[in-house]
């Protein structure tokens, strides 16, 4: 019998060009401009985490993010965040859910075992999590918008649902404390 995963891990894509102002700007894994793509910070940012994430304790044994091209898909952020821990694990992540179908992605999750990574648009994370919680009331009511730099984690209680708690990644300079943003 599946009780579902032990730990869920959840993640922001890592930082993204501002909303207005200067650059910096988007660019691709090869350095060529794209403005829905991370910034070069947000690589630095996906490096790390394959570092962190592929330490024991933490290594995840699925990873999930929604795709990056394609119809439905917002932009590609999430996949290129997790992309360097993917290759560093050899794990193929699951990109068949798209933005807005956090409800079948969340089905899936909880077909699965063991530690799961996913990795989502910030604006939707809240949908997963309250999904998955134990009480729904500790779930904060959205993803701070400057914050990429924090872990929300899941913890599989004996009745099946899980226990929140938030994490910070102290990953790179600047990351701060979780009771911060």
């Amino acid at each position: 019998m599946n009780d579902g995963p032990d730990q869920i891990l959840i993640i922001r894509h890592g930082e993204k060009p501002p909303p207005s102002g200067p650059p910096p700007e988007g660019v691709k894994e090869d350095g060529s401009p794209h403005a829905h793509s991370l910034i070069v910070r947000g690589w630095q940012r996906a490096g790390a985490l394959a570092h962190l994430f592929a330490a024991d304790g933490m290594r995840p044994n699925a990873i999930l993010s929604p795709p990056a091209e394609g119809e439905g898909s917002d932009h590609s952020r999430p996949y290129e965040t997790i992309t360097p821990l993917a290759a560093r694990l050899a794990i193929t992540p699951d990109h068949s859910h798209k933005l807005d179908e956090e409800d079948a992605l969340v089905a899936a999750v909880l077909r699965l075992q063991g530690r799961v990574l996913i990795c989502w648009e910030h604006n939707r994370i809240t949908r997963i999590a309250t999904a998955l919680a134990a009480h729904p009331e500790t779930i904060p009511a959205h993803w701070p918008d400057d914050r990429f730099d924090l872990i929300w984690v899941f913890e599989r209680e004996p009745s099946g649902r899980y226990r929140f708690r938030q994490q910070p990644q102290y990953l790179l300079a600047g990351d701060a404390d979780v009771t911060e943003g």
